[in-house]
């Protein structure tokens, strides 16, 4: 019997999809094997895998691996940021017993029980972009939430002016980081810009292109007064670019934070109106190093700067650095990725 075509054994593609990559990952096809007893193995499980952003702080991982020549990266994912299959993937790279995992939550809640499964084994549990999250021996934070926050809404002020309706798009309504930025973004025009307003209730959607535009679309059929949408997450703003050219809305602001190489040729046409985003790649390679330094019975206290980013801050198990910066049409290249 075929269990993935038997009636009786239906099985959704996303989830097999995201087996196969996981067991892809184990078996080698994921990362750099370093065939050394005393190499450290870590799994890196972002939000979702495919897309440019997370491909490009894997790429991160692996080169500081490289460099460091005693480390072995893994990286395992589902293609979609569906939650439930996120838990079923760290549920298996918990049961292979790695040295230690970094994960980019969907649902830091969904996730929480898990995490302490791993800890209870003796994996070094790290997070990204979880911010509260109770059962991480060390959450990174690449930016800070207010001040992103404010900066962005800063930005949208500058292209779309500070009168009408706007709203915003986040990778998911359960992803507590974007939310977080999206309350700073809030709070701040709340504070400076009272002519403006939101005009939905936040929306989901900016982790991917085809989503985007949909919900655009709809935002620019039912508002008469939107001036703009913010978008965070690293899709949303191509495919509220795209919706903008579709609806022939080229008063539309639109302000996300999308990889340099996919925005330049938006932002060039004036598209994407501004752009804002840290740099996944560094990300990538000073989450390794931490890594590595834990490992090694290191202290985050004792771990100096970070190769790329430099200085950060430490609050409990938390550790902060901001990376953001303005992406243009004429600086896009020297971002690198």
């Amino acid at each position: 019997m075929n269990l993935f075509t038997s009636s009786r054994f239906k099985v959704p593609m996303a989830i097999l999809l995201s087996l196969c990559l996981a067991v892809s990952a184990f078996a080698g096809g994921g990362g750099d094997s370093m065939g050394k007893e005393d190499s450290y193995k870590i799994v890196f499980l972002p939000k979702l895998v495919g897309i440019p952003w997370f491909t490009a702080m894997e790429n991160g991982f692996k080169d500081y691996a490289k460099e460091a020549g005693d480390i072995s990266i893994s990286v395992v994912g589902a293609p979609d940021t569906d939650p439930a299959a996120q838990a079923r993937i760290l549920e298996d790279a918990i049961a292979q017993k790695p040295d230690a995992i970094v994960v980019v939550p969907n649902d830091t809640q969904t996730l929480e029980p898990i995490m302490a499964k791993g800890r209870e084994a003796g994996i070094l549990m790290i997070s990204q972009e979880a911010p509260g999250i109770k059962n991480a021996d060390l959450d990174i934070e690449f930016l800070i939430a207010e001040k992103y926050g404010s900066d962005m809404m800063e930005l949208f002020v500058r292209e779309a002016g500070s009168e009408g309706g706007y709203a915003i798009m986040v990778g998911g309504l359960t992803v507590t980081s974007h939310n977080q930025r999206a309350d700073m973004a809030v709070a701040h025009q709340e504070k400076n810009y009272p002519g403006l307003y939101q005009v939905a209730s936040r929306l989901e959607g900016s982790e991917s292109v085809e989503d985007a535009q949909d919900r655009t679309l709809e935002l620019i059929s039912a508002y008469d007064d939107l001036v703009g949408v913010i978008y965070i997450g690293s899709l949303g703003a191509i495919g509220g670019a795209q919706a903008k050219v579709s609806a022939n809305r080229g008063d539309l602001a639109v302000v996300g934070g999308s990889v340099p190489s996919q925005a330049k040729s938006y932002l060039k046409e004036g598209t994407i109106n501004a752009n804002y985003i840290s740099n996944p790649y560094n990300i990538g390679f000073d989450s390794a190093y931490l890594v590595r330094h834990l490992l090694k019975g290191g202290t985050t206290k004792d771990a100096g700067d970070l190769p790329k980013n430099g200085a950060f801050k430490i609050a409990g198990s938390v550790v902060t650095f901001h990376a953001p910066a303005e992406v243009t049409a004429e600086n896009a290249d020297s971002f690198g990725f």
